[in-house]
């Protein structure tokens, strides 16, 4: 488990912008984690007043930062990286809204990898619900 701090430590992604509370579980190639929605956070301030959602693209960024954190600092990543950079987003659904109060559930899977590619299988979750589910390709350095 990793909590706030060594997430911190770990990957270059400070407030506003870190979208991973606790990485619950790494057992390679899979990792879990998981977000608490806030009403603090900057983005609900206009998105939308009056109603606030999480928007689908910081869905998709949490479920990148988790990637991250699966392969950059693990010592049980059969990769060894400096970096991730996010090349690709394919089959993404959205399905269920993301509201303040929502703890986001993370999970990504690898399941394909070649000399210079990760592609991995990702969903997050609001309890028994899918938020968002889709495949998000990395290219390592």
């Amino acid at each position: 488990m990793l909590n706030t701090k060594d997430i911190l430590h770990r990957t270059p992604y400070k407030s506003p912008m870190l979208f991973v509370d606790i990485v619950a579980d790494i057992n390679f190639p899979e990792i879990s984690g998981y977000k608490n929605v806030t009403m603090a956070e900057p983005h609900f301030e206009g998105h939308f007043p009056g109603n606030p959602i999480m928007p689908g693209v910081l869905q998709m960024e949490a479920l990148a930062q988790l990637c991250w954190l699966l392969y950059v600092g693990n010592d049980n990543s059969p990769i060894k990286v400096s970096a991730l950079d996010l090349v690709g987003a394919k089959k993404f659904k959205f399905r269920t809204q993301v509201v303040p109060g929502d703890r986001l559930e993370l999970y990504a899977k690898e399941i394909e990898r070649d000399d210079k590619n990760v592609t991995l299988s990702v969903r997050a979750c609001v309890g028994e619900n899918t938020a968002c589910e889709g495949m998000l390709t990395f290219a390592w350095r």
